[in-house]
């Protein structure tokens, strides 16, 4: 189930990034990656902050 939130995540991001370049006229590259980065962010079980934070705990 986890892998497939990813995959939603993803396909929401790239259908955002060619819509508004649709919309705009221009390419939106960097929009894309933004938009899956915040939505990694607001669920909790893929924060790259709470990753972040286990990592550093496993070295110690």
């Amino acid at each position: 189930m986890k892998k497939f939130k990813i995959v939603i995540y993803l396909v929401l991001a790239i259908s955002f990034q060619i819509l508004l370049g649709y919309l705009t006229g221009k390419g939106q590259g960097g929009i894309g990656m933004l938009t899956f980065i915040v939505l990694i962010e607001l669920d909790p079980n893929y924060s790259f902050t709470y990753l972040l934070q286990n990592n550093d705990d496993k070295k110690t």
